[in-house]
């Protein structure tokens, strides 16, 4: 079994106002190989305005936050408030920063210069700007994007004062409808303290231009930062992709590539070139690479999707709830015991996302922090048959004998790797094992991830389904003597050196150079005959393709070794 090292986590410190209400939010854009540290600055009773966004971005409430939040060593700090970042214009942004650097901290930004960042990334130039925000504070913030080269062709305010967490979703999207203009390269929805993570991709699918919102620039950029890639699935500035100078570059719908000229950059599906803006094809958008572009964002394809929840009242929901979210078509369910705790769901979902990110946007979702709580594999269309009907189709597959059998128990449970073993293993999550006709037990043993109870029970409902088509022929020879041929399972090791012996008596050294494993793969695709006590009289096989037979002294000038040899030669060893 491989073991995975864990290696140290990436730190990000946030230093927030004392308002802030989304911190689970800002979690959703951290992969997994990070980690959030958040504080906050002291409470200020005050309406939303410019002097409280001054108040809360105070120099020495920004240095002891940023002191109290270097303990778990971060890679960066970054001051994440829109209003107390740009309130001062771009040389209190400037300012900011430095007060943040001179505390300690490595490496230092604010949500407003992540938003100018962002901008420049997806090459916007003229912007619609939505904001929670009374008049006066939206027009400090279309000051501060003029002071660097970026034009506001259209503002919403809602005019808050306070409380400004309680926006819904619906709201959000639509003031960005209401702002939004032809002419617009981009649309900023601003103020981290307003939930955006939901409806970011579906805003930009609708509008086919970049949406950038204040939490998602501001953990965009300090997750770039420490090396690290932010997660948000059809999201335009997290899924971009910066392209070399002169590398080609497939664009949409043509069939030979296209050169960029300096400073071009590829964001999804759209091609960028200088600082001009973004444009997509409604399709929506993902990686540049045309391999990635048929996974993320072309034509959609099949994973199978585990995940481990508790088994908890809407924990089922909140699942498909996040598939639908990032896009996917759920084609299949399965919801499989775990434990007294915990479940496991399994689903075949068509997406145009790759793996990679339908995985990272179901953990941020369902809030699963254990990578092994959330594993995405591609499927194949056999994966849509229920299970009842797979097992079934399975088991008459599996008439052939044991190799059969071994070969649709590992379909059937989607394992490694699975055979027959004489002794029971010892318990181990990503050993299924299961008693075998005849014998010795079928074990599947799996890397990937642990086998459920339900799995175990699908294994021996599977081999009770096989075992009645497992082929049988009633013989019955000259003398009179009734037999039964069957195929071997593997597990008559025993018996095989039994009925060897019998066969070579007085004459022991043959028979000792005869090992287990000899015998082993002698019974691979062997028949056996049994007399009516159950003794194994005959038995016919091939070993490095030679039949071998051996027929009990007693049974011998019957024709048996005839009826052997021609079932073995025939076309399928074990053929009916």
């Amino acid at each position: 079994m491989k073991i995975v090292a864990v290696g140290p986590t990436a730190g990000v410190g946030v230093v927030v106002p004392f308002d802030f209400a989304l911190d689970r939010e800002l979690w959703r854009w951290v992969p997994e190989d990070a980690a959030l540290h958040v504080t906050r600055t002291p409470a200020v009773p005050a309406p939303v305005t410019a002097d409280m966004a001054r108040a809360i971005s105070e120099a020495g409430a920004v240095r002891r936050a940023t002191r109290d939040v270097l303990e778990p060593g971060p890679g960066v700090v970054a001051y994440a408030c829109t209003s107390g970042s740009f309130v001062d214009g771009a040389a209190g942004e400037a300012a900011l920063t430095r007060v943040i650097r001179e505390a300690g901290a490595p490496a230092a930004l604010t949500t407003s210069g992540a938003l100018v960042e962002g901008m420049r990334a997806v090459g916007a130039t003229r912007v619609a700007v939505v904001t929670p925000y009374v008049d006066d504070l939206t027009r400090l913030l279309e000051e501060f994007l003029s002071a660097h080269g970026i034009e506001t062709v259209h503002s919403v305010g809602l005019g808050l004062l306070g409380r400004i967490w309680e926006v819904g979703g619906d709201e959000v999207v639509a003031a960005v409808r209401a702002a939004d203009r032809p002419d617009a390269d981009a649309v900023f929805v601003s103020c981290t303290n307003l939930a955006t993570y939901d409806v970011i991709a579906s805003l930009e699918r609708e509008l086919g231009k970049p949406v950038l919102t204040a939490n998602q620039v501001t953990m965009w950029a300090a997750l770039r930062a420490i090396g690290r890639q932010a997660v948000g699935p059809g999201q335009a500035l997290v899924d971009g992709r910066g392209t070399a100078v002169g590398a080609p570059v497939l664009a949409p719908g043509a069939g030979e590539p296209a050169s960029l000229p300096d400073g071009g950059l590829v964001f999804g599906s759209g091609l960028v070139v200088g600082v001009g803006p973004v444009r997509f094809p409604e399709a929506g958008f993902g990686p540049g690479s045309a391999d990635e572009r048929s996974a993320a964002g072309g034509v959609p394809v099949l994973h199978n999707v585990r995940v481990r929840l508790p088994d908890e009242s809407g924990a089922l929901a909140r699942l498909t709830d996040a598939v639908a979210r990032a896009g996917g078509n759920i084609l299949g369910l399965a919801v499989h015991g775990q434990d007294s705790r915990s479940v496991v769901d399994e689903m075949v979902v068509g997406s145009r996302l790759t793996t990679e990110q339908l995985a990272a946007a179901i953990r941020g979702a369902v809030g699963a922090h254990d990578p092994g709580a959330v594993l995405v594999t591609p499927a194949d269309p056999h994966d849509l048959v229920d299970g009842p009907t797979r097992a079934l189709d399975l088991a008459m597959q599996a008439s052939g004998g044991p190799a059969d059998l071994a070969r649709g128990l590992a379909s059937l449970v989607h394992a490694d790797d699975a055979g027959w073993q004489p002794d029971e293993p010892a318990p181990h999550p990503h050993v299924l094992s299961v008693p075998a006709p005849g014998g010795g037990h079928l074990v599947a043993t799996r890397e990937w991830a642990p086998f459920t109870v339900t799995e175990a029970a699908r294994a021996q409902a599977f081999l009770r389904a096989a075992e009645p088509t497992m082929p049988r022929w009633d013989i019955v020879l000259l003398s009179g003597d009734e037999l039964v041929a069957t195929p071997a399972t593997g597990g008559e090791v025993a018996a095989a050196e039994e009925l060897l012996c019998e066969c070579l008596a007085g004459d022991a050294a043959p028979a000792a150079s005869w090992t287990d494993e000899d015998l082993r793969a002698l019974l691979g695709e062997a028949l056996l005959v049994r007399d009516g006590a159950g003794r194994l009289v005959a038995l016919g096989g091939s070993v490095e393709g030679e039949i071998v037979l051996l027929v009990h002294p007693d049974f011998r000038g019957l024709r048996l070794g005839r009826w052997l040899r021609r079932r073995l030669t025939a076309r399928s060893p074990l053929a009916v």
